[in-house]
């Protein structure tokens, strides 16, 4: 897998991007000191991306997600220069039945059958025309343009709160499991960073109404990303984002009663769109196509990953549940807990899941220190009058619910979660930071 050629292009390629990004850095730092981090943050995923690699090539020795994808990103790459007509086909269509029986004498893909999994392996392709099939280089550049949204949402919340731009950077931009787990060839460094841009995409139409045809256009591509990957993510932020467009509305409401009504209302509304959108897509989304299917993929996937004598012992059990709304709902609160704070430091049985393990404590104890200092009616407050941390909340709460409904694997868990730990993270240390306000506000007024 690996080569002298990873070797020898590797520190070529870490060269040319860190130079970009010096010059990128230097140009705005005088206007924007958030880009004090630019860099910093960079290195974070590069760093998280290799040891990614390096984690399945030498400590998962059975292989794994990210060599798969590197293989059959490989083998359509070798497909262009053989029948370049057959490689673009596929690569805009997906591989077809058709061209599995005809190319399979020929080429091996791991993730042929598998039409979310292969819109990776396609991607990967395009990056290896640059990289010439080395893995470590392609990561490199996986890891430096998937942090273009990643970057673009640490914009976002310094744009809002200026002031609290250092607190914000650890959030989104140095938690290692984002960095490590959202670095690599996988699934999830796609899915986090086109999340992360949607969110300022749609922070700069509908909000700030900046730029609106290119971010409109991004805003597009990125959902199309998410739609091709792992569509769940589009029902988990709608509800978020339609409560975001409505903020200003729903604060001009005066009477409290219809105002606190009304928001779990667009909740709601917002899941039914996001489902709505999924079912447009019709068959193309199989197994995502309309809520049946997507309650019951949750319950085949969460019922698949128990079984120790596949996965090993490494996973956790909300018990069964019924394919119905109640039947989910049922299970909301065992599932947002494991989906934001699993594996509990005590469940980690190797390396990498105490990593998590430790990371998550760190999680719950600051979610315990503000639940107990400030309270449940100041942080609520806090978070009803602030739009982002609403969004944010919301965003994380239903994509956790969603996560740890179906994920019963750690493994898998810390991997699939990642996209909303940025929100979650940094919705917490601004209500933090807006709870010591508050306190001293108060410490200053009793003073005199």
């Amino acid at each position: 897998m690996l080569s002298h050629w990873d070797l020898i292009l590797s520190p070529v390629f870490l060269f040319v991007i860190f130079f970009i990004s010096s010059a990128i850095k230097n140009k705005n730092i005088t206007s924007k000191p958030e880009y004090k981090y630019y860099s910093w943050g960079l290195l974070a995923k590069i760093i998280g991306g290799i040891s990614l690699t390096l984690v399945y090539i030498f400590y998962y020795t059975t292989g794994g997600d990210t060599l798969s994808y590197f293989h059959d990103g490989s083998e359509l790459n070798k497909l262009f220069f053989d029948d370049p007509q057959t490689y673009f086909r596929i690569l805009f269509t997906g591989l077809s039945t058709e061209d599995s029986i005809n190319l399979s004498s020929t080429y091996n893909f791991h993730y042929g059958h598998d039409v979310y999994a292969f819109f990776v392996s396609r991607l990967t392709s395009l990056f290896l025309f640059v990289t010439f099939r080395n893995i470590i280089p392609t990561v490199i550049l996986f890891a430096w343009l998937s942090y273009l949204g990643i970057w673009k949402l640490y914009l976002l919340f310094s744009d809002l709160y200026p002031k609290y731009y250092k607190y914000l950077s650890i959030g989104v931009l140095f938690i290692p499991s984002v960095f490590f787990w959202g670095s690599g060839i996988l699934k999830d460094t796609i899915t986090l960073s086109a999340t992360a841009w949607y969110t300022f995409n749609f922070y700069k139409v509908f909000i700030k109404k900046e730029q609106i045809t290119k971010n409109l256009i991004l805003l597009i591509i990125n959902a199309f990303l998410i739609l091709s990957i792992k569509p769940y993510i589009i029902v988990a932020i709608l509800p978020g984002s339609i409560l975001w467009l409505s903020y200003n509305p729903i604060s001009a409401i005066k009477n409290k009663i219809i105002k606190v009504l009304i928001a779990p209302f667009l909740v709601i509304v917002g899941v039914f769109l996001g489902i709505y959108f999924i079912n447009i897509f019709g068959d193309s989304l199989g197994k995502y196509s309309d809520t049946r299917k997507l309650i019951k993929t949750a319950k085949i996937t969460q019922q698949d990953l128990i079984r120790s004598e596949q996965y090993g012992k490494n996973f956790h059990n909300i018990g069964e549940f019924d394919e119905s709304i109640t039947g989910i709902l049922g299970k909301s609160p065992e599932a947002v807990i494991a989906g934001l704070y699993r594996p509990f430091i005590w469940e980690s049985n190797n390396i990498v899941m105490l990593i998590s393990g430790v990371e998550n404590l760190l999680f719950l104890l600051l979610t315990i220190f503000l639940l107990l200092k400030f309270g449940p009616a100041q942080i609520f407050k806090i978070i009803s009058r602030e739009p982002i941390i609403f969004f944010s909340i919301v965003f994380s709460i239903i994509f956790a619910f969603s996560v740890g409904l179906s994920t019963a694997n750690f493994g898998a868990l810390v991997r699939y979660r990642i996209p909303a730990l940025p929100f979650f993270i940094n919705g917490l240390i601004l209500v933090y930071c807006f709870c010591q306000e508050i306190k001293k506000k108060k410490d200053m007024e009793s003073t005199f």
